[in-house]
């Protein structure tokens, strides 16, 4: 297994940003849970939690929670593996599914 390289990520049109506002205002995501998808949308494509954390400036364990609630949501889906560098283990990597 191997790191992946990462491209410039697709700008999220106004299509995908008014679903995922709708699906906050209509209570089906929390403030939190819709962070986590428009760094993953907006800003990186794919992630790890700890990537995900870094961006948001958050502890890594406030995201964990999240992604796993929009897995269970059908909204973000494992996109395959990562070799993090900083704890030299195997790592999830994150995208979401819509």
């Amino acid at each position: 297994m191997c790191a992946y390289i990462f491209t410039k990520p697709k700008i999220m049109n106004q299509k995908s940003t008014e679903s995922y506002k709708k699906l906050f205002i209509d209570n089906e995501i929390t403030l939190r849970q819709l962070q986590v998808l428009q760094i993953l949308k907006d800003e990186i494509g794919m992630g790890t939690n700890r990537m995900i954390a870094r961006k948001l400036g958050w502890d890594i364990n406030r995201v964990t929670g999240r992604v796993k609630e929009l897995r269970t949501k059908g909204l973000v889906e494992y996109a395959g593996d990562f070799i993090d560098k900083e704890t030299n283990r195997t790592v999830n990597l994150w995208k979401v599914s819509l």
